[in-house]
């Protein structure tokens, strides 16, 4: 995996794996939206995220948060990354949020679904409800992209998980009074 989150970065790490024949995924090019159409040429996939970033000064006020449509449009394989453990759960809600800025909903519920066992080479086991995979399920009251949607239950590995922890007991006790 490539990091690289302005286009000089970017060229550098791109040419050192070309250099040294390895194959990559592109990680988190954030403010590279001048390169795009480099990024899209090289045929490969892009985990961005997160991107409630603020823009650099040269950049529009959406440069970020357009970016995973303007990849989508240019045929470029998304998925969206947290980059940390305790943001993972607010994944659905970036993917959310990029359909507001061009990246179709269909694409956006596969970057953090489908995509991602794609990229990593597990989607014979992970990723879509197929006949033979695994079975995690999120049962929502909504669109699972929009945060005022509620989950119901959850199912890894065909097991439902209990839906209590700590903020839900906090939420319980403190709501009451």
């Amino acid at each position: 995996m490539l990091a690289a989150q302005e286009p000089s970065d970017l060229e550098t790490a791109v040419g050192l794996a070309r250099q040294f024949n390895l194959k990559f995924v592109l990680n988190h090019v954030s403010h590279s939206q001048p390169v795009l159409d480099y990024v899209a040429s090289l045929k490969v996939a892009v985990i961005v995220g997160p991107i409630y970033e603020e823009p650099k000064n040269y950049e529009r006020y959406d440069a970020v948060y357009s970016l995973p449509g303007e990849l989508y449009k240019r045929g470029v394989k998304i998925a969206f990354a947290s980059y940390d453990a305790h943001a993972v759960r607010n994944l659905p809600y970036a993917a959310g949020y990029a359909t507001s800025f061009g990246l179709p909903h269909e694409e956006a519920l596969k970057a953090i679904t489908l995509n991602p066992a794609e990229i990593w080479g597990v989607a014979d086991r992970l990723g879509s409800l197929d006949v033979g995979k695994t079975a995690n399920v999120v049962v929502a009251d909504g669109d699972p992209l929009d945060v005022k949607t509620d989950v119901k239950r959850v199912f890894i590995e065909g097991r439902e998980v209990p839906m209590i922890s700590r903020q839900t007991e906090l939420r319980e006790r403190y709501s009451k009074k």
